[in-house]
C-alpha cells in the first residue's frame, strides 16, 4: 500500500475511544451512571430534539465523580488494543508526524497512554472540568466541517487539513460517529465497527482492520 522510502511523506491521526482503547470510554462511564435523565437525553438525540453537543454536555452532568476517580476509571477498567504499541515504535522510529484526535477526553487519554509508556504525542481533544458535576469543554466552539453525526467538539477535518500542509498523505484510523466527517477526506481510511459501516455506505474508499497488528503490516510490513 505505502512503499518504505514513501514513509516520509506520511502523517497518521488516530482516534481514540474504541481505536487504541478495546472500548469507548465514555459509553462505559455513562452506562455505569445510566438513570432516567440520561435515558431521556439519549432518545431526544436519536430523535434529532438535541444535538451531540447537547447531548454530552448534559449528560455528564449526571456523572457524580471526582476526577481522581475518572482518572481511576480509565487506568483500571480499560485496555490498549493489540498491536498499538509496536504501531507507535514504528512511527516513533520512522520519525512520522502523529497525533491523537479524539472527541472524547483528554483528561483520561493522557494518563492512559503514559501508563502504557507513551509519551510526547500530540493530543487533540475536549477536556471534562471537575467541580460539583462534570463540565464539558469542547477543543472548538464551532465546527462547520463536521457533518458525519453532527459536530463532536473537536473538529477532525480541521486537524487532517492541518497535517496535509506538513505532509503529502494523512492516514486516518478510527472506529466511530466522530470519525466520519474526517473519513470522508483523509488519504488513506482504516476503518472498523460504525465507521466501516458508514463508509460502505458511503461508497468511500477505507481498508477494514481488526487491530494494530493489521495496520502494521500494510504500513510497515510488519
Amino acid at each position: 500500500m505505502i512503499e518504505t522510502n514513501d514513509l516520509n511523506q506520511v502523517a497518521i491521526l488516530v482516534d481514540f475511544d474504541g481505536t487504541i482503547t478495546t472500548e469507548d470510554t465514555n459509553d462505559k462511564l455513562i452506562d455505569l451512571h445510566m438513570n432516567d435523565t440520561i435515558k431521556n437525553l439519549w432518545n431526544d438525540y436519536r430523535n434529532k430534539k438535541i444535538s451531540l453537543l447537547n447531548l454530552m454536555e448534559l449528560e455528564f452532568k449526571e456523572v457524580k465523580i471526582t476526577e481522581e476517580e475518572y482518572i481511576d476509571f480509565i487506568l483500571k477498567e480499560f485496555h490498549m488494543t493489540e498491536g498499538f504499541l509496536e504501531f507507535y515504535k514504528n512511527i516513533v522510529k520512522n520519525d512520522i508526524p502523529f497525533a491523537v484526535v479524539s472527541g472524547g477526553f483528554d483528561n483520561g487519554i493522557k494518563p492512559f497512554l503514559a501508563k502504557h509508556g507513551v509519551h510526547n504525542v500530540d493530543i487533540y481533544a475536549n477536556s471534562f472540568v471537575f467541580n460539583d458535576d462534570i463540565t464539558v469543554k469542547f477543543y472548538d466552539d464551532e465546527n462547520p466541517d463536521c457533518h458525519g453525526g453532527g459536530p463532536c467538539g473537536n473538529c477532525k477535518v480541521k486537524h487532517y487539513r492541518n497535517y496535509k500542509k506538513k505532509k503529502e498523505i494523512v492516514i486516518f484510523i478510527g472506529d466511530g460517529t466522530t470519525d466520519k466527517c474526517i473519513s470522508e477526506v483523509a488519504d488513506i481510511v482504516f476503518a472498523k465497527d460504525d465507521l466501516l459501516d458508514y463508509c460502505r455506505k458511503k461508497g468511500l474508499d477505507c481498508i477494514p482492520w481488526e487491530n494494530f497488528n493489521d495496520i502494521n503490516k500494510l504500513i510497515f510490513k510488519k
